[in-house]
């Protein structure tokens, strides 16, 4: 199977003929990466070799304590990353203006919080794959903890937020209880395994998303390019499997 995602054909200056191309390269990299730990996470079932001979207690409530289980870990972080480096290429492309320091995957869709989206990403502007962005957005990143958003993603961020700062318990029992003044967040095997692959899916669709906006955003673009010289560039060859290492 060959996952044939790709940044839609686009205008740039003729000294930077690779930036966003580069860039969603990248992307989509550690987007597959993410997808195939994720994989390994979920289809493990023998003791890995580097879980041997590392002595752990077996702590209430009961922690999955693996390889397996970090693979996943890894998998979520990364995914979850790619968002913010979605509304970095976006910031670029579209000639935002908003410091490197302050971009997010939050903050990209308007020019201040709780403000009407940016033009460039309202609904008039039927720039359809952008508008699917910010509601993905708005939806998973901003509405989590409200009726309103998406019921499986409403733990997402503080997941991430323990995964990376704090401390995420991932439990062998389904329903653990917290022990007093406990400083984990915990979240079963099963339900870390969905969360993990739903991101997956999210993640997978704002790269086409992003794709589809680079289209639509370049026939807007392309009557006001009329008088310019453009000269097509011959299609970059593909990088061959054997360099991939």
């Amino acid at each position: 199977m060959i996952d044939s995602l790709s940044l839609a054909s686009h205008v740039v200056p003729v000294d930077a003929s690779h930036t966003f191309e580069s860039f969603f390269n990248q992307l989509k990299q550690e987007y597959v990466a993410a997808r195939w730990m994720a994989y390994e996470g979920l289809s493990s079932e023998a003791t890995h070799f580097s879980d041997r001979d590392v002595p752990l207690t077996p702590t209430l409530p009961r922690p999955a304590l693996a390889l397996a289980v970090e693979r996943m870990k890894a998998s979520y972080r990364v995914c979850y990353s790619l968002f913010d480096k979605i509304a970095f290429l976006l910031n670029a492309y579209m000639q935002l203006g908003i410091e490197e320091k302050a971009v997010s995957f939050r903050s990209v869709w308007r020019s201040r919080d709780k403000q009407p989206l940016r033009a460039q990403f309202d609904p008039r502007s039927k720039n359809w794959g952008f508008c699917a962005l910010s509601w993905v957005a708005r939806d998973f990143f901003e509405r989590e903890t409200e009726e309103v958003a998406e019921p499986e993603a409403r733990n997402l961020r503080e997941i991430r937020n323990h995964l990376e700062h704090k401390y995420l318990r991932v439990t062998v029992d389904s329903n653990p209880t917290n022990p007093p003044d406990d400083l984990a967040f915990n979240v079963s095997r099963e339900e870390f395994a969905a969360k993990c692959l739903h991101l997956l899916a999210l993640a997978r669709s704002a790269l086409i998303y992003l794709s589809v906006g680079v289209r639509f955003e370049e026939l807007r673009r392309a009557p006001s390019r009329a008088d310019l010289q453009i000269e097509e560039l011959p299609a970059t060859p593909e990088l061959p499997d054997a360099e991939k290492k």
